[in-house]
């Protein structure tokens, strides 16, 4: 108990000293309050690591928890600074950050702890609409808040995912990895969307929003993108030989196809009705040729 009180007080009392130093000495460094917080736990983990036997049963719970607050505070300095979704972020940074930990200290918490911050993260991004309000809409397109939040959280899932490889993939008896992945995954498509909208939203809107209608360029975007993206999933699904990754991007190209015939085509010029056929036409066959091959060779496997 002592030394969980001692590597959680700064943790616990952070965000208070935090928002008195934001409001009364408002500043363009705010990200060095979480560096200076980092200072103590990484020197209670260097004490740790010297005076603590190799052999004491508690050694691990007690590295688990002065490493998780010493990483809690170094992952807050990069969102903390660019002030936009930092909390959002610093949950996805420091979830991705202790399952590295946990490869150095194997404490079944760290692993824990760190999926369930990453799987907050991903619910306030993706069930959460009103986040896209949360800011002003991005003057810039393409390379703005929208990208580096939902795509460092993204790579975070991603990077996760991959930390916990078998046989370090179970959280409470059940694998995680798919989960990661697929969280991953979808947050990447989302991210694709908001961008489509984001670079076609008129001038002077506050808040973002999606179209489907009205727009040729924006319309024959969304599809293509999406076709591409299924595109993409198709040669995970094959490389990966993930029989549900290649089912969902099989899904999605079938969406693909149907909006295109049930919604983009009633709506554009001859000519450009063909451009659209031929550019979904070269992915779908593309898509096509791959699943063929990857079927033959599994046929030769057997």
């Amino acid at each position: 108990m002592p030394w969980a009180t001692a590597a959680l007080a700064a943790p616990l009392h952070f965000y208070l000293i935090y928002d008195v130093i934001r409001t009364a000495y408002p500043n363009g460094i705010l990200g060095l309050v979480p560096a200076v917080f980092a200072v103590p736990s990484l020197l209670g983990l260097m004490v740790l690591l010297k005076r603590m036997p190799a052999e004491s049963p508690a050694r691990n719970a007690q590295l688990a928890l002065f490493g998780g607050a010493a990483l809690f505070f170094i992952t807050l300095i990069f969102p903390i600074q660019f002030d936009r979704q930092w909390i959002t972020l610093g949950w996805a940074l420091e979830g991705a950050a202790l399952c590295w930990l946990f490869h150095r200290v194997p404490h079944p918490g760290l692993r824990l702890v760190g999926t369930a911050l990453l799987v907050v993260a991903f619910a306030r991004l993706a069930l959460n609409p009103a986040v896209l309000n949360y800011h002003a809409h991005s003057a810039t397109p393409i390379f703005n808040w929208y990208l580096y939040t939902y795509g460092i959280v993204a790579i975070c899932l991603f990077a996760a995912a991959r930390l916990l490889a078998p046989p370090r993939n179970l959280v409470l008896g059940r694998n995680a990895q798919p989960l990661l992945y697929t969280l991953s995954g979808i947050l990447a498509f989302l991210l694709l969307n908001i961008e489509i909208a984001d670079y076609f939203s008129r001038p002077g809107m506050n808040a973002l929003t999606f179209e489907f209608s009205g727009n040729f360029a924006r319309d024959m975007s969304y599809s293509i993108a999406w076709g591409l993206f299924a595109l993409l999933l198709l040669i995970i699904g094959i490389r990966q030989k993930a029989r549900s990754v290649r089912y969902a991007s099989l899904g999605l190209l079938g969406v693909t196809i149907l909006k295109l015939f049930l919604h983009d085509l009633s709506q554009l010029d001859q000519l450009y009705r063909i451009a659209a056929f031929v550019v979904v036409a070269i992915i779908a066959i593309f898509a096509s040729f791959l699943y063929q091959r990857f079927l033959g060779l599994s046929q030769k496997q057997i």
